[in-house]
Parts: C-alpha cells; sequence; structure tokens
C-alpha cells in the first residue's frame, strides 16, 4: 500500500516537472519572439556629419590614372541598381576617359547589342534581348542600351562608347556571333562552321556535354586558325576591330567548354576568365582607344576582398591593378527584391533590411541615393568609424531561399566597407525589376 503510494506520487512529480519543462520551452520562445521583435524595430542611429560628407551622383570624381571603375550591385533584381549602371557610365563618359561598359554578361551577346549601339541595324529592344540574362530584359537595360546607341550617332568617331560582355556561363550567342561573322565573310564557311557549332555545343548551354569538350576545343582552335590565316580578306569585309573579336569569340567558346566540362562551373573558374576577358578588353581600350573601362556586376563579384564565395573578380583585378582599381559598392537598407521562384521568367518579390547603417541615413534626406567616398570621409566622424567598422551589408544573389525570412545572415555579408571598396552609393529603399514575360 504504502509503496503504491510512493510510486504514485512518483508519477506525479514526474508530471509536474513535463509541465515545467514546457513552461520553460514556452517562455524561452516567448523570449526569443521578443528579442527578434525589439531588434527588428532597432534602428541605426542618426549620424549628425552624414550630409556634409557625402554627395550626389553628380559629384562623383575618380582618381587620375584610374583604368577600371567596377560598380556593384547588392542584388540582380532591383530597378535602382539597373537604372545606377547608366548614370555613372554617364558621369564617367562626361568627366573621364571610360568609353566602354563591360556587363556581367554574356559576350557574344553583348558583342551583337554592341553592333546597334555602334550604328548598325535594328532596335535597342532586340539588342537589350542579347545581353545574356533573363533578369536584363527590363525597361532599365533598354533604357542604357538606346542611350550608348543616341550618343554614338553624334559622337565624334574616336570619342564613341562601346558595351562588352565578360561572362561565359553560357554559350548560344557567342555561337551566333560567329555564324554572324562568317555569314558576312564567306558564305560557304558559314554553312560548314553553322553545322558544326551546332553539332558540338548544341543548341543552349545546357545541351553542351562533357565528352564533346576536346570536339569543342579542337573546333574553336581551326576557326581561330581559319581567321588568322584570312585576316587581310576578311578584315576587307567587316573591319579589323570585328575580325579580331571574332577572334577572341572562339577563344571564349573554349572557356565555356572548360567552366563546363572541366571545372564544375565553379566560381573561382568563372570569375577567373572573367577576369581574363577584362584584361582583354582594357588591352583593347587602351591600345585603340585610349581609354578606361567600366565593368558592372554583383557586389559579390567585384570587392576588393574575399566577401563571399563569389568573391574573386574583383580580388583578382585589384591585387593585378593596385590603386588603378576603383570599386564602387551599392546597398539599400530596405529593398524589395525580384528573385526566380521556378525559373528566371517566372518571379517573386521578396523584403529585405540590411541594417546597413550608412544606408540607413538616406532615409530623411532629399535625395534618393548618395555617393560616399571613402578617401573624403573624416576617419574621427561617425560616418568615417562605421566605414571602418564591420558592419551588415546586402547581399542578395540570383536565387530565392526559405531562409531568407530566419537568418539574415544568408542575404547579408559583415565586413568593414573599406576593405571591400573605395566607394559606396547608397539608398534607403529599392523596388524590383520587372522582366519582359512575354519576349
Amino acid at each position: 500500500m504504502a509503496e503504491k503510494v510512493v510510486e504514485k506520487k512518483s508519477g506525479n512529480q514526474k508530471s509536474g516537472g513535463g509541465k515545467k519543462v514546457v513552461l520553460v520551452v514556452i517562455l524561452a520562445v516567448v523570449v526569443l519572439a521578443a528579442v527578434i521583435a525589439v531588434l527588428k524595430l532597432k534602428k541605426p542611429a542618426k549620424m549628425k556629419d552624414f550630409e556634409s560628407q557625402v554627395t550626389t551622383i553628380d559629384g562623383i570624381e575618380i582618381p587620375e590614372g584610374t583604368r577600371i571603375v567596377a560598380l556593384g550591385e547588392a542584388a540582380h533584381g532591383n530597378k535602382e541598381f539597373q537604372e545606377l549602371k547608366l548614370e555613372v557610365f554617364q558621369q564617367l563618359v562626361e568627366k573621364t576617359n571610360v568609353r566602354a561598359l563591360i556587363l556581367e554578361g554574356d559576350l557574344g551577346g553583348c558583342a551583337i547589342a554592341n553592333k546597334y549601339i555602334q550604328g548598325g541595324e535594328g532596335t535597342a529592344e532586340e539588342a537589350t534581348l542579347h545581353l545574356g540574362y533573363t533578369l536584363y530584359k527590363t525597361d532599365e537595360m533598354c533604357k542604357l542600351v538606346q542611350w550608348m546607341h543616341d550618343y554614338n550617332e553624334t559622337a565624334a568617331e574616336d570619342d564613341k562608347v562601346r558595351l562588352y560582355g565578360m561572362d561565359i556561363q553560357y554559350d548560344e550567342d557567342t555561337v551566333l556571333y560567329l555564324e554572324q561573322f562568317y555569314q558576312a565573310v564567306d558564305e560557304t564557311k558559314y554553312n560548314d562552321y553553322s553545322e558544326k557549332l551546332t553539332s558540338i555545343m548544341g543548341e543552349a548551354a545546357e545541351d553542351f556535354q562533357a565528352s564533346n569538350y576536346e570536339a569543342a576545343v579542337n573546333l574553336m582552335d581551326e576557326i581561330k586558325g581559319d581567321i588568322a590565316a584570312n585576316k587581310d580578306a576578311y578584315t576587307e569585309v567587316v573591319g579589323a576591330a570585328e575580325v579580331e573579336f571574332a577572334e577572341y569569340a572562339a577563344e571564349n567558346l573554349k572557356f565555356f567548354a572548360s567552366y563546363r566540362a572541366k571545372e564544375n562551373c565553379s566560381n573561382k573558374a568563372r570569375d577567373t576568365y572573367m577576369k581574363t576577358n577584362v584584361d582583354w578588353f582594357l588591352e583593347v581600350e587602351e591600345r585603340e582607344h585610349n581609354g578606361a573601362v567600366m565593368i558592372s556586376c554583383h557586389n559579390g563579384h567585384m570587392t576588393r576582398n574575399h566577401s563571399s564565395v563569389a568573391t574573386f573578380l574583383g580580388t583578382f583585378l585589384a591585387e593585378e591593378y593596385g590603386d588603378k582599381y576603383f570599386a564602387i559598392g551599392t546597398d539599400a537598407y530596405y529593398s524589395v527584391t525580384s528573385l526566380p521562384k521556378t525559373s528566371a521568367r517566372d518571379r517573386i518579390d521578396r523584403k529585405f533590411c540590411s541594417d546597413d547603417p550608412i544606408a540607413y541615413q538616406v532615409k530623411d534626406l532629399p535625395e534618393d541615393k548618395y555617393y560616399v567616398d571613402f578617401s573624403k570621409v573624416d576617419a574621427s566622424s561617425d560616418l568615417g568609424k562605421k566605414i571602418n567598422e564591420n558592419i551588415r551589408t546586402g547581399s542578395v544573389g540570383e536565387t530565392d531561399s526559405i531562409m531568407y525570412k530566419f537568418v539574415k545572415a544568408t542575404y547579408t555579408i559583415k565586413y568593414k566597407p573599406t576593405d571591400m571598396y573605395d566607394a559606396m552609393i547608397v539608398y534607403y529603399d529599392v523596388e524590383p525589376i520587372r522582366v519582359w514575360t512575354d519576349k
């Protein structure tokens, strides 16, 4: 009897202990939720000296002797960051010897778009469709292409602007560029090479088979050899610049084949090839036009330090060109960003808060964005301290993730801005792009 009573009492104690555990868990969840709510409500401190140390976009000044100006974007899917490409390029064309814009876009496709920019047939909309990515099929990118075309209509020959694409992820438009080249210089060879290119490279990048790697390399070497052997004849038809670029396009298809077949589409391989292309474009611009270049890509590619798994291009360029490489990052405190849902064309809008204390300062100022040149900031000021601290800044890729809702580190990075950039352009809030879904 006593034993049974003891057992019953012990059971009651166990039950009571379980209730306590449940209460503790509930309390912990409530506390955690409260902490998260407080953190979300907590805003960065205002910097009283911010406005006096920044300027608007038309106040951009690039150090003399700069050879490469890099403009980043905290996310691909924002309207303002796409508009900024044109705004900054216009400033550089007006104030510096920059006459070439290099996009994080398809090499062959941008070359086709450049034909229109140089006065060729077609429309800005048709040219925009060749830039390499669905996210570039927007009114903002079309406006960029149109401005470059219209600028060239009245510019002197040695003052014209050019468009390049440094990426090697896709091959369709580079194949098309070579086909168009041969269609112009030799109809018989066009038929032959067009058939070979389709057979070996496929209709789209996803069709390329690793087993065709050697055949692809051999075909590109054959094309390069043919162009070299017939340079004079081809130059009479399309000009020296077109011949030189066609030969380099064939070399880029070797990059593409290696990236797909040998390097497992790695970020480092991709950025290594983009660096090679930037070097080549810069050499052409300096040799033929005495000009510097502007590159435009995601922040994750162009930062001076290894700030993300995709950060190699900017590091490579900073190491080689030193202070001749000028890196301008971007950010927004709040953003609504367009991201791929089921495909690059089927997209969804996601809301983000970067917690960037520098971008937050734009909130109550008259302009929508400001340019922060780190070399002109007083190191002892509030702003000076922040650009030299590890702070959170936005970094959203071209992918969607459920983790964005729960873990800020999945869409932000935490480094000293001065380690990443030479300057920044910051917004308080930015809106999503709207891609052309019917083209």
